[in-house]
């Protein structure tokens, strides 16, 4: 386990990452510096733009990477490989309000907020043009093209990042959602050429949630939480298949997630409790109250005997499975593991909970104790590990290949890494040598704290200064 880098950034995010893992983009302000990460890491390229960056992304191939300058109204393409492949496309009378890739690097998604719509550029024969031309061109030439070509215009889009969404494995197909004759509607493209596919109503009120199932055989499309909190399952074609209602008291969903093998889906609610859905009965099959799982129903202050692992009382790096409870009577008393300082920044709704790779565990916490970290076992339906922290957790996240959980708490002296059968604090060195000059307004707020790299090889780490850790945990803890 080693320390990569330390470096500022005013976006952290899984874009950083291209997904092939390979390389590395990190903005600052208005400077973008792409880095390579095999076999080691290498600054490759530092690109200095007019204007501050909000936003980038890798294209799916990692060929490519996109730049979004809000500022001045224009998405820059660059090439990993070409240092002098420059494309912008500008619309400074649309008023541009995100970009993303598609499917493949053919296409961009663009909404733009004037006209309410979301168009479609074709970047294809521009890759071949430019690549053409600068054949015939020595290294120092630099092409910067203007280029507007739309071949789809999707309009009234529910502008969410959640109101759009592509199916799974090979991305073949697009679902938005859209809003027209005061009516949600949902359209399906064709991500080869954008063609519209299928296009059908829903029964919701406000949608403002779709997500494909694994087998991109259903889609399901949820209610905006404020309404009436209902979640609908429609076939391709746009028939109904299935409501789930509202629990109690017409509690809605905080987060919504299916399994990575797509056996559940996952529903956190506003309750603050778990639910999990067969998906294809769509009938409830487990609830996880995560309050009851710490301390029972009757109220006692003592568990009975579990995997606990209580972190922060020794100084040592490495976290004894020690069974932490009076022997005798083979009980713990939670309440002795109460944090020092409860922060005021804990949400006060349970949205953040993380599959394994394989989807044997699902890990999260519990709004009543935010210092502890359940893991709870899908295939025996039982609490697995109790984690306990000395510090509230402030973020977690399950290795894309590897049964390896990355944790950060308010103690940012420390990371922790978790296997089933072994754990482990990593102190991270002292970063006063890091200039933090960035300014307040060019800082991307996200809620995460830690991202993984897609091969599983590397881990961002934000801290709250915006100082991001580069780690490679390795195979073994």
């Amino acid at each position: 386990m080693s320390i990569s880098q330390i470096i500022n950034s005013s976006i952290i995010s899984k874009n950083n990452f291209s997904p092939n893992g390979k390389y590395l983009l990190v903005p600052k302000g208005k400077n973008l510096i792409l880095y390579t990460l095999h076999p080691d890491i290498k600054k490759l390229e530092k690109i200095i733009f007019n204007s501050t960056i909000n936003y980038i992304e890798f294209s799916p191939s990692s060929e490519y990477f996109l730049i979004l300058l809000l500022k001045l109204q224009e998405c820059h393409i660059k090439s990993v490989n070409k240092k002098n492949f420059l494309m912008k496309i500008k619309e400074p009378i649309y008023n541009i309000n995100s970009a993303i890739w598609s499917s493949n690097d053919n296409y961009i998604l663009i909404s733009l907020n004037n006209y309410n719509a979301l168009h479609i550029f074709s970047t294809k024969d521009e890759y071949e043009n430019i690549e053409e031309e600068l054949d015939n061109q020595n290294l120092d030439y630099k092409y910067n093209k203007n280029f507007k070509f739309v071949i789809s215009n999707i309009k009234f889009p529910n502008l969410s990042t959640q109101g759009i969404d592509f199916s799974c494995g090979a991305r073949e197909f697009f679902a938005i959602i859209i809003r027209k004759q005061i009516k949600d509607w949902v359209e399906i493209y064709d991500t080869s050429d954008y063609s519209l596919v299928s296009s059908f109503v829903c029964s919701t009120i406000n949608a403002d949630n779709i997500l494909w199932t694994k087998d991109n055989s259903f889609i399901l499309v949820q209610e905006n939480k404020n309404y009436d909190c209902k979640l609908f399952v429609y076939s391709l074609s746009g028939n109904l298949i299935h409501i789930i209602e509202p629990y109690k008291n017409y509690l809605g969903i905080n987060k919504l997630n299916i399994s990575p093998n797509g056996h559940y889906i996952t529903a956190t609610y506003c309750d603050n409790n778990i639910r999990l859905y067969h998906y294809l009965s769509f009938k409830l099959c487990k609830e996880i109250f995560p309050d009851n799982l710490i301390i029972p129903s009757n109220n006692n202050k003592y568990i009975f005997e579990k995997t606990v692992i209580l972190v922060e009382n020794s100084k040592k790096d490495e976290i004894n499975f020690e069974h932490l409870f009076d022997k005798k009577k083979k009980l713990f008393n939670i309440e002795n593991t109460f944090p020092k300082k409860i922060s005021n920044n804990q949400n006060n709704t349970l949205s953040n909970f993380s599959y394994s790779f394989n989807s044997q565990y699902l890990a999260f916490i519990s709004i009543k104790f935010p210092h502890i970290l359940l893991i709870y076992d899908i295939t025996a339906f039982k609490l697995s590990f109790l984690i306990v922290f000395e510090n509230n957790i402030i973020d977690f996240i399950w290795s894309p290949c590897s049964l390896q959980l990355v944790i950060c708490t308010e103690n940012e002296e420390k990371i922790y890494f978790f296997q089933p059968q072994r754990a482990k604090a990593f102190k991270l060195p002292e970063n006063n040598n890091i200039n933090n000059n960035i300014n307040e307004k060019e800082k991307n707020k996200t809620e995460k704290n830690l991202f993984f790299s897609s091969d599983g090889k590397r881990v961002l780490y934000k801290n709250n200064k915006y100082t991001f850790f580069l780690i490679e945990p390795g195979n073994d803890i």
